[in-house]
């Protein structure tokens, strides 16, 4: 069974039995509430707009600079990869027609 919970309620309800506490808990409630608020690290969103304007955390600095060494490196691979695949079609296409020259056959 499941009930379904009115959050407009649930304030109500929260806000009418903290009336009804003496002083002293709430000041322990309150104190206790400020320890638990200074001892979270607030989370900061790595890109936020701000007046207009993005903003970038120091925190992303190091992700941004793997994601582009990561991006060159596979750029880089493959750039390889087809150089060498020309490469060997160039090398099958001169088999194929005969066309290979007399420095291959020496060795």
């Amino acid at each position: 069974m499941t009930t379904q919970l009115d959050p407009g309620k649930l304030t109500q309800l929260l806000n009418q039995n903290t009336q009804q506490l003496d002083d002293k808990v709430l000041s322990a409630l309150s104190q206790a509430r400020l320890s638990a608020l200074s001892r979270q690290s607030p989370r900061l969103s790595v890109l936020a707009l701000t007046t207009g304007r993005w903003s970038i955390s120091h925190k992303a600095y190091p992700w941004i600079i793997a994601a582009l060494l990561a991006g060159v490196l596979l750029s880089g691979i493959s750039y390889w990869h087809r150089s060498h695949e020309q490469q060997i079609n160039e090398l099958d296409i001169a088999i194929l027609t005969d066309d290979l020259p007399i420095e291959v056959f020496i060795d």
